[in-house]
């Protein structure tokens, strides 16, 4: 048995239920950089990473790692004691220690209070952290991470900072002061002093502190003959810009300017200035280091001496909206939006991939500036896709270079009003469908046959222009457009999301005629011989049954669209049943908006919605198996934008405004025999609690569980290409050391039993 366990390989997966957020490092986006005795820490967007300066380790970290919380807002770094306050936009409190442990600090995000509790500034004294914030300010004791003191003052205080014996507080753009030591109850217990039009303050030391107003200046604080408090400071700036990131450094402060990117070191009084060539990067030096400086940008993290840079393993843009897997590649594809429902603006195409291990960024050189539809890959050419954009036509993408590019000379495209909005689908013959009803009154649909879709230079002739009737739009902007692939029938179904508008589908039957069968709806009837209507129409999705799923802002139905020529078509307004012995029903997501639907490996409906999170659905909807949200899961928000199952694993992608999550299912593409069978992680050791995963199997298989004497002690049965074991027997007793043997077969009692083995150490 020892000679077995040494010789099965434990792979290196993630467990049923894991989740990974993948974070996005955009390095013009970077906001502060801190280096402390062990990791330097650098921030960009809303996320967060370090390098261990020693093994050379670059991290991202989050909250299914180190942090408590999502969607952080600032970060503040003491360099006296090595510890990082990590801000949220909840108000949220992360101190990271220098030792790496993480304690949280939730005492303003759970305050109960009507009024905001964002956090504006930190600052740090002896034993203290200081927190402006919208209500009042807090005082923690560093020393046990408490809260000392909470000045609820009802109106907002947006920089603090103690010096020497007077504690200095911004409200409303003027410094008011007050002896430290003293507790403050009211804000009537402040001084007003004479200086205004403050954003932050920084201290230097027990006299003198930094205030920024735009500019950067330098003031300290005074008793004059008669004991009054004086502040004196000129009118000339230290720095003509704004200093929001002031550390200490070796022999003085390091200020740099986060919005013209420019850093400048002082001397240890703070009131001389020199510059610090950063090519535009944000830097720091701990006051305890050797004077080097680490600074971070558009490349990522580097010494500043140094073209060693380190660049984190995240996406490369901080809006990731549309998501493409090519299987044969086995790649997930993500890129930005297009103005939408969900965006106004246009944003640069920039496109990622990711192979399951590394990020890449394989956005082509002359992209699009103005907003971009998604990707559609040829089915036989996994190195070719096309993507319509907004403003030059239809994009041809070879091995990541742009080799066609589609527009008013060779193709029926029309720009009006510098718009063009082409959106495709590609059907399973390889014809490149194009829909432009919005500029293109006379031909709103267009076909480049799947020969001519593979040549370098087409002509207005090569396409073909079918006559589907009533199509036209106002403003396409939200158009979705799907070809089916998986039933007899060869159907396009299109919409273009406006208010009430018409879902139009139409019978290619596998051959590119000038006038299809076609229908278009402006309600359906559901099974039940009710109307069903829509407000907007978001998505469409086609299941392994070759069932389209559509998603609205009222919810989701499916239907056979080989029925809609029938005359008499019927929708499935999918009902989920109570189960409570009142034999009723409730629709599935009744009036909730559904953003985009994905179907796995057991053809299961994963499906992203606008205000309630992410949903798992039963093969016919009928039951919800998994919900997520923000009170159950990592989410940072209950708005989910789209969703994609990897064809080749257990992963499901979901896109969200705090970035890309990966989830990792329980099911499985199924396969054709049982010859890529294997369970990890394998073997089982004492410190694992979790379950064993079991996939390559065929689909409903039947799963058993023997012990060395052959004795079935569990059965289970696969999901897709998948099942869980919890290493318990039938009575749900935990096994003990051993070796168990699985054996697999179709659940209807064809195909051959086969046989793999789990080792579980006690």
């Amino acid at each position: 048995m020892l000679a077995l366990m040494l010789s099965l390989c434990a792979m290196a997966q993630n467990a049923v239920g894991d989740w990974l957020i993948h974070t996005s490092f955009v390095g013009n986006q970077v906001t502060s950089v801190a280096e402390g005795h062990r990791w330097v820490y650098y921030q960009s967007g809303s996320n967060l990473f370090r390098l261990d300066k020693e093994t050379q380790e670059n991290e991202s970290l989050s909250i299914v790692n180190d942090l408590s919380d999502m969607v952080i807002s600032k970060i503040y770094y003491n360099s006296d004691k090595d510890y990082l306050v990590v801000i949220y936009t909840n108000s949220n409190i992360d101190i990271i220690l220098s030792d790496g442990k993480v304690v949280n600090m939730p005492e303003i995000k759970d305050a109960v209070m009507t009024s905001s509790k964002a956090i504006n500034d930190v600052t740090f004294a002896s034993g203290l952290i200081y927190l402006a914030a919208d209500f009042g300010y807090v005082v923690v004791d560093d020393s046990k991470f408490v809260v000392k003191e909470s000045h609820l003052y009802g109106q907002p205080i947006s920089s603090i900072a103690q010096v020497g014996r007077y504690l200095l507080i911004v409200v409303n753009g003027e410094v008011y002061y007050g002896d430290a030591s003293e507790y403050h109850e009211q804000l009537t217990s402040f001084e007003l002093s004479t200086i205004n039009n403050v954003k932050h303050l920084y201290p230097i030391d027990d006299r003198s502190f930094y205030y920024i107003t735009g500019w950067t200046y330098r003031a300290s604080i005074e008793q004059n003959d008669e004991g009054s408090v004086v502040f004196k400071h000129d009118n000339k700036a230290i720095l003509r810009g704004d200093a929001t990131l002031v550390q200490k450094t070796v022999g003085g402060f390091l200020l740099n300017d986060t919005g013209q990117k420019l850093c400048f070191k002082t001397n240890e009084k703070g009131d001389t200035l020199s510059s610090v060539a950063t090519g535009g990067e944000l830097c720091s030096a701990h006051p305890k280091g050797d004077g080097t400086l680490w600074a971070a940008g558009p490349k990522g993290l580097h010494q500043l001496n140094s073209e060693s840079y380190f660049l984190p393993n995240a996406l490369t843009f901080g809006t990731p909206f549309w998501m493409t897997y090519n299987k044969s590649k086995d790649l997930l594809y993500v890129s930005t939006p297009t103005a939408n429902g969900f965006f106004s603006g246009m944003l640069p195409l920039v496109i990622n991939t990711y192979d399951g291990m590394k990020w890449a960024n394989v956005t082509p050189e002359g992209s699009p500036k103005y907003g971009a539809y998604w990707l559609e890959f040829l089915p036989d050419d996994a190195n070719t896709y096309f993507v319509g954009s907004w403003t030059k036509g239809l994009y041809k993408v070879v091995n990541n270079e742009i080799v066609v590019n589609y527009d008013a000379t060779n193709s029926p495209l029309v720009k009006f009003n510098s718009a063009m909005h082409p959106v495709t689908s590609i059907d399973r013959y390889g014809n490149v469908w194009v829909v432009e009803p919005y500029e293109n009154k006379e031909t709103p649909v267009m076909v480049l046959p799947a020969a001519k879709a593979k040549l370098s230079e087409t002509t207005v002739e090569d396409w073909v222009t079918p006559k589907i009737r009533n199509l036209d739009s106002e403003d396409s902007q939200r158009s979705s457009f799907l070809s089916t692939h998986y039933g007899n029938h060869d159907i396009k179904i299109y919409c273009d999301g406006n208010f009430e508008t018409p879902v139009f589908m139409w019978n290619s039957a596998g051959q590119l005629s000038l006038d299809p069968e076609q229908e278009f709806f402006k309600t359906f009837t559901d099974q039940d011989g009710l109307p069903y209507a829509w407000t907007h129409v978001i998505c469409f999705a086609e299941d392994l049954n070759g069932l389209v799923w559509m998603g609205s802002t009222e919810g989701v139905i499916s239907f056979n669209p080989a029925q809609a020529f029938s005359g008499n078509f019927r929708v499935n307004h999918i009902k989920v049943p109570r189960n409570d012995g009142t034999g009723m029903a409730d629709y599935l997501l009744d009036g909730i908006q559904v953003n985009g639907i994905a179907v796995d490996g057991a053809n299961r409906k994963w499906i992203a919605t606008q205000s309630s999170g992410l949903f798992l659905v039963s093969p016919d909807g009928t039951q919800i198996i998994k919900k997520f949200n923000t009170t159950n899961s990592p989410l940072a928000t209950n708005t989910v934008y789209k969703v994609c199952c990897n064809p080749n694993s257990n992963s499901v992608f979901i896109t969200t405004p705090a970035g890309v999550y990966e989830y990792f299912s329980d099911s499985t593409p199924a396969e054709t025999s049982y010859s890529n069978i294997y369970a990890y992680p394998n073997p089982v050791r004492p410190d694992f609690g979790g379950e064993v995963t079991i996939t390559g199997m065929m689909d409903n298989s039947l799963i058993k569980i023997a012990d060395a004497s052959g004795n079935v002690i569990r059965q289970l049965k696969s999901t897709g290409g998948m099942a869980t074991w919890d290493c318990c027997d039938q009575n749900g007793e935990r096994v003990k050391t051993g070796v168990y043997m699985v054996l697999c077969s179709q659940a209807n009692g064809s195909g051959n039993a086969v046989v793999t083995k789990i080792a579980v150490i006690r």
